[in-house]
């Protein structure tokens, strides 16, 4: 057995304890807003990349234009998000925040404020840096392996 063989669980282990503490934060401090933990990557990239359109979040999340679908249509219902013919190409629909939704956007960046600070700790920056990279990394050759 190689190293890279005995690594990987322990590591697949910390960052699946990573997500949870994060999604156990969440959902502890968002007891309030009328958003499940599912839709709030939508709804945080929407934030992000206001005047998006649905395949674009098909894209980002490389999950299926039904799941997208189902998310939005909540979001819509919720009156957190708005659908809008885009005026530049008539058969795309495009995805934009209404004042509810920058107000719970808001809240949830204070949330995940929270989390991050607890969280980091002492953690110096360039450690954290190189963690997003190989983060970045991860996450993209296993969008690979999905190809």
């Amino acid at each position: 057995m190689n190293e890279n063989e005995t690594m990987i669980p322990e590591h697949v282990n910390y960052l699946m304890n990573l997500l949870k503490s994060y999604e156990m934060f969440f959902r502890k401090n968002m007891e309030n807003l009328d958003i499940n933990i599912g839709e709030i990557p939508i709804l945080m990239e929407i934030y992000t990349n206001e005047g998006l359109n649905q395949i674009d979040l098909v894209r980002q999340f490389h999950v299926t234009e039904a799941n997208i679908s189902k998310i939005t249509k909540n979001l819509l219902i919720k009156g957190l998000i708005t659908k809008t013919i885009d005026a530049e190409n008539n058969t795309k629909k495009i995805l934009l925040l209404t004042e509810d939704g920058k107000k719970t956007c808001q809240i949830l960046l204070d949330i995940f404020d929270q989390w991050k600070d607890a969280t980091i700790g002492d953690i110096p920056t360039d450690e954290l840096v190189a963690f997003a990279r190989t983060l970045k990394k991860l996450s993209d050759n296993s969008v690979d392996v999905l190809s």
